[in-house]
């Protein structure tokens, strides 16, 4: 089971600690399931995949989601007809199954559920961005399932590098040389 994470006006926090969340108080969120709204409390799967996480106004608490009604959904699909095929139960979802996961907390939370996280101190993450861990485990698995060859993901990485001005091309005869601007690490690539 996966901790959540949802963000607190600052004035608010230490009340929410005590006494606990009151879905009634601070539902935040609605989410079209099969035609039917879904009312809860926006919750994250990492503090950072919140655009308050920078945010002074607001502190991020820790939900251990034991004994709660969550929903974990892929945001990129809500409002189109994909949403019910993208969205399970918090304790079904496995780490990086959605691009964008964000959760909603259908349910009041006890103080027992609810801890104050802290940046430095916190147990550790397992994942720092849900939505670039998505990304690299699917470039892991294409890689795995030998999808593609590594000959043809060099060269796509040397040209999606040149288009993004990464390297300084030279070409001598037949080769392209390809310069890292940072490292100076260069790779070659035959040219037609």
């Amino acid at each position: 089971m996966h901790d959540l994470y949802i963000y607190v006006d600052k004035n608010k926090v230490a009340d929410c600690l005590k006494y606990g969340i009151k879905l009634s108080e601070f539902e935040n969120r609605v989410l079209k399931l099969n035609n039917i709204d879904k009312r809860g409390i926006q919750a994250f799967l990492s503090p950072k995949d919140s655009n308050l996480y920078g945010d002074n106004n607001f502190d991020c608490i820790r939900v251990i989601p034991k004994n709660l009604n969550a929903i974990v959904f892929n945001k990129i699909c809500e409002n189109t007809n994909l949403i019910d095929k993208y969205t399970c139960d918090i304790e079904k979802y496995n780490l990086g199954d959605f691009e964008a996961p964000e959760a909603i907390i259908c349910t009041s939370i006890l103080p027992e559920n609810l801890c104050q996280y802290n940046k430095i101190l916190d147990k550790p993450l397992l994942v720092q961005n849900s939505r670039e861990f998505y990304y690299e485990k699917c470039i892991n698995e294409i890689i795995e399932a030998d999808m593609f060859s590594k000959y043809e993901l060099y060269q796509t990485l040397l040209i999606l590098g040149d288009q993004k001005k990464l390297f300084d091309v030279s070409k001598e005869k037949n080769i392209k040389i390809y310069t890292d601007k940072i490292s100076g690490k260069t790779y070659t690539k035959r040219s037609n």
